[in-house]
């Protein structure tokens, strides 16, 4: 179950939800969720550990939290992606990356996001994905929603399982893309340019056609 901070939290101040926020923000940023330290977070803060639990479960529970704020403005951008590409699922990816790519290499952003793509996990790979991303396949059709975006007559699938594998796997690209650009210190065009010729590899495939 996704853990949310306590009513304490949001019954405080808009300035001490801020200044909490943007102390996890320079932590987070300075080092990796493993590495990140409490006693850094509320000196910054000016809050006591006492405090701190008031509000937050642990680190990992604010690290969540702050991550959902980064990110709430991709659910959208994915799905005006897909309907600007007509339903087309790699034209979508194709306009998508560049938007989440602007958010993630953001100077207020970007370091707080090359800890996250450098050390990521299962779970931080599922929490950073937009939400239509998570609940895809979900048998429960209110969340599943990514097929009412998608022309899935463009695809060869077989079994109703496919679809969730097939965005997966294209999201495992996209985040794979990304840490790969922030390992090797390339630019933003850079890492576009190589997530477009990988999704062209997945659309097209890499085998020649021998009768050519």
């Amino acid at each position: 179950m996704k853990k949310m901070p306590t009513k304490t939290f949001f019954n405080l101040s808009k300035e001490k939800q801020s200044r909490l926020i943007a102390a996890a923000a320079e932590e987070f940023s300075r080092v990796s969720l493993n590495e990140a330290s409490i006693n850094n977070i509320i000196k910054k803060a000016e809050i006591s550990r006492g405090s701190f639990y008031q509000y937050f479960e642990d680190k990992e529970d604010l690290y969540y939290y702050y991550l959902g704020l980064l990110k709430r403005d991709t659910q959208v951008m994915l799905l005006n992606s897909f309907k600007k590409a007509d339903g087309d699922l790699f034209e979508g990816f194709k306009i998508f990356f560049p938007k989440i790519l602007g958010l993630i290499m953001h100077k207020e952003n970007s370091a707080f996001f090359k800890h996250l793509f450098l050390h990521m996990d299962y779970r931080t790979g599922t929490e950073v994905a937009p939400d239509t991303i998570k609940h895809c396949g979900s048998k429960k059709e209110s969340k599943d929603r990514l097929r009412e975006y998608i022309n899935m007559e463009k695809l060869n699938l077989v079994e109703p399982e496919d679809f969730p594998i097939l965005i997966k796997f294209m999201m495992s690209t996209l985040f794979g893309t990304v840490g790969e650009g922030f390992k090797e210190k390339k630019s933003q065009k850079e890492i576009i340019s190589r997530f477009n010729k990988k999704l062209k590899w997945i659309e097209y495939g890499v085998k020649k056609d021998p009768s050519k």
